[in-house]
């Protein structure tokens, strides 16, 4: 396809892949149920089961009007800036170790194709890596510890680069494995903790759609990070990114004392006047609902 409409034709592999997911983002518009009670997948008693489950995820803790009150709730809500600040911090990493990780392996002395072949394990086991952490943080009902863990590993891999006139090919290689499978440990995480952490499907739905939809600026920072000047040692690329990480740490720490000082506070009963609002507003209060307890 080199030539076709100016382009080369590499350039062709990202506008096909962009193409392709705007046509599924049309049609998930209609494939895609809003509710529950829409999802014609579900069997009638597996519907029941999903809704039930869910009242009992959020208990009191509803959201089920739009209003000014309630969009004063949601966008006043330090927990969701708090999430995109720990979504740039470590979405930065992935999106520079997906796009540079074979110009970065390039270096180690490797051919360009060998270079592409030798990044193949890395996201391998990065996805291991995401999967393992997705299962045992679901279990453990944690998830602030994973995220620290993610950007620690992460961290380490970004010492060594800046390093790495000091330390064999090897341990350079290595280094990326930290790097990558730090990211997407952490990465996740983030997005799972705060939609945890809200409740009432208005203040998810935003969340959720804050987060990235801010967060993702990360990917033009990344893109812009490592400078060809800079080759091999890329101090602007390495250092930045773990700059970044940082502040994903540092965010994610906020998160957690805010989350456990709530938590106390309404163990100790100093939330309950919200009992008292007007009916209308009390069962609107989302996760500022007294009987809410926040995830860590």
């Amino acid at each position: 396809m080199a030539g076709i409409g100016g382009y080369n034709g590499w350039a062709w592999i990202f506008i096909l892949e962009g193409i392709f997911t705007f046509l599924v983002a049309i049609v998930s518009f209609w494939i895609l149920p809003d509710w529950p009670e829409n999802a014609k997948f579900l069997k009638t008693e597996e519907r029941e089961l999903l809704i039930r489950r869910l009242r009992l995820d959020v208990e009191d803790a509803r959201m089920d009007h739009w209003g000014k009150t309630t969009a004063r709730r949601i966008f006043g809500d330090v927990k969701i800036y708090l999430g995109i600040l720990m979504y740039l911090g470590v979405v930065t990493t992935s999106y520079s170790g997906a796009l540079f990780t074979p110009t970065i392996l390039k270096q180690l002395g490797w051919t360009s194709i060998h270079a592409q072949v030798m990044s193949i394990p890395l996201f391998a086991v990065a996805t291991v890596f995401a999967l393992t952490v997705a299962v045992i943080s679901d279990r453990l009902h944690h998830r602030f510890g994973f995220i620290i863990a993610g950007c620690l590993l992460a961290t380490m891999g970004y010492i060594i680069l800046l390093n790495m006139h000091r330390v064999q090919v090897g341990v350079r290689y290595f280094a990326l494995y930290a790097i990558i499978s730090g990211g997407y440990i952490a990465q996740p995480v983030t997005l799972v903790w705060v939609s945890n952490n809200m409740s009432g499907h208005y203040k998810r739905a935003v969340s959720s759609a804050m987060m990235p939809g801010i967060g993702n600026i990360g990917g033009i920072i990344a893109s812009n990070m490592f400078l060809t000047s800079q080759a091999p040692t890329y101090p602007l690329g390495y250092g930045l990114g773990l700059g970044l990480l940082w502040l994903c740490i540092l965010s994610a720490t906020i998160h957690l004392l805010y989350v456990r000082r709530e938590n106390r506070l309404r163990d100790e009963g100093r939330r309950d006047d919200r009992y008292q609002l007007p009916d209308d507003e009390k069962c609107n209060l989302g996760d500022d609902h007294p009987a809410f307890r926040f995830t860590y």
